[in-house]
């Protein structure tokens, strides 16, 4: 055995996920962009503005950021995943922990009540964090947060609650990243993870809607080599897979977790089912 790499569900070497932030009434326009091609994606909701309807000036662009309804959030994102982005938008680095975990409790009582799973993700109001921070939000049980770091790259996390995307929609290289995306490989097969992030009234600030049709139609046809998943699915995969538990001569390979998980050893692909220890030849 000479290299091990993770492939994602159905021996998939590429994921590609969205993440949206605010709960904004364009959402609806985006999800069921999104809903057509087949993709799926992260919304990040603040709970104490759900129906709220306002304007503000942003980027000097007078915007309108009305919030959708809190009967909404069931329907509209269901083939998706909602997480958390504090109750009130406040930034993290700005109040202290008890104020911190007040936001991400109530944020999540609220968001849990309306779906049928549990809110363990977050995306940095603002995009501010720190390691005070950070604990806070692992204390109150989320186990992912998404910065506004954007990497021009395909890698990884090092760290969930460092989880800095590949790029905004706005990107001037958004398309020259997703052909490199799609049409090439990792390093030594290595997985290769696409994620992008912005706020979809944005795209009514600069009239460019066609930018993510374009993208999602142009990504969309590459289906059979990349996995479409919410931030949560790609988090509990990848946390999966580091449970893989190997012989001391790398000969077998049991799977602790609760889901089936794909390697690729020297090339070859195998599956794992949950529970299941195989042999590797």
């Amino acid at each position: 055995m000479k290299i091990v790499q993770m492939l994602f569900p159905e021996g998939k070497s590429k994921a590609f996920t969205m993440s949206y932030d605010d709960g904004v009434i364009q959402d609806r326009r985006l999800v069921a962009m999104m809903n057509q091609y087949g993709i799926k994606g992260t919304f990040n909701l603040n709970a104490g503005f759900l129906g709220r309807c306002e304007r503000a000036v942003i980027d000097g662009i007078d915007t309108d950021i009305t919030k959708i309804q809190k009967e909404e959030v069931t329907t509209l994102y269901q083939n998706h995943e909602v997480a958390n982005h504090g109750f009130t938008h406040l930034k993290v680095t700005d109040v202290g922990p008890e104020v911190v975990a007040n936001q991400i409790i109530e944020d999540r009582k609220v968001l849990e009540s309306l779906t049928d799973y549990i809110c363990q993700g977050f995306a940095y109001p603002f995009g501010c964090y720190n390691d005070e921070a950070i604990t806070t939000l692992k204390a109150c049980g989320l186990v992912y947060a998404r910065t506004v770091v954007n990497t021009g790259t395909f890698d990884l996390p090092e760290d969930f609650m460092k989880w800095h995307p590949t790029c905004h929609h706005n990107d001037e290289r958004l398309m020259m990243l997703a052909k490199d995306f799609c049409k090439n490989e990792g390093l030594f097969g290595s997985p290769r993870l696409f994620y992008l992030w912005g706020h979809s009234y944005e795209f009514d600030q600069r009239d460019n809607w066609e930018v993510i049709e374009e993208l999602l139609g142009y990504i969309k046809d590459y289906k059979d080599n990349v996995w479409f998943a919410t931030n949560g699915e790609i988090y509990q995969y990848v946390t999966s897979f580091k449970q893989l538990i190997y012989s001391v001569d790398g000969s077998k390979v049991m799977n602790p977790s609760s889901r089936d998980i794909y390697i690729s050893v020297d090339g070859i692909c195998y599956t794992i089912p949950s529970g299941k220890t195989i042999q590797l030849t």
